[in-house]
């Protein structure tokens, strides 16, 4: 007798269920052209940065003097900034720990003021 639909669908999902598990637990490995499930430890985000257009090309040339992509190149750089910041535990900025000249300057943090109309909740750009 053959199997039906519902019941060859539900016997295939509780064998992948299975192998995600084993995978997880370190038991198998991911088989050929597939990604594991394990999720990354610090997973990360994407953040849409502008860059004025005439430093561009000094970003350029710094990344490829480097062998590595600008992107990956900004990343380093922010996440360095961000450590360097958090070891110093700055809670105001001061002249001692200004960037040097020609270093990137962190500015002011902008809060989104939040508007109501009628029941809707409206975001503007603030301050």
């Amino acid at each position: 007798m053959s199997e039906s639909v519902r019941d060859m669908l539900a016997r295939e999902a509780a064998e992948a269920e299975e192998r995600a598990d084993a995978e997880e637990r370190g038991e198998t490995t991911p088989a050929p052209g597939q990604r594991g499930r394990r999720r990354a430890a610090d997973p990360s985000q994407v953040y849409a940065v502008r860059i004025p257009v005439s430093q561009l090309r000094k970003l350029r040339e710094a990344a490829d003097s480097l062998h590595m992509q600008p992107s990956v190149l900004i990343r380093q750089w922010v996440i360095e900034r961000l450590d360097t910041l958090n070891a110093t535990s700055v809670s105001e900025p001061d002249e001692s720990h200004s960037p040097a000249s020609g270093a990137v300057k962190l500015g002011p943090r902008r809060v989104p003021i939040i508007r109501e109309r009628d029941g809707e909740q409206l975001r503007a750009e603030g301050r």
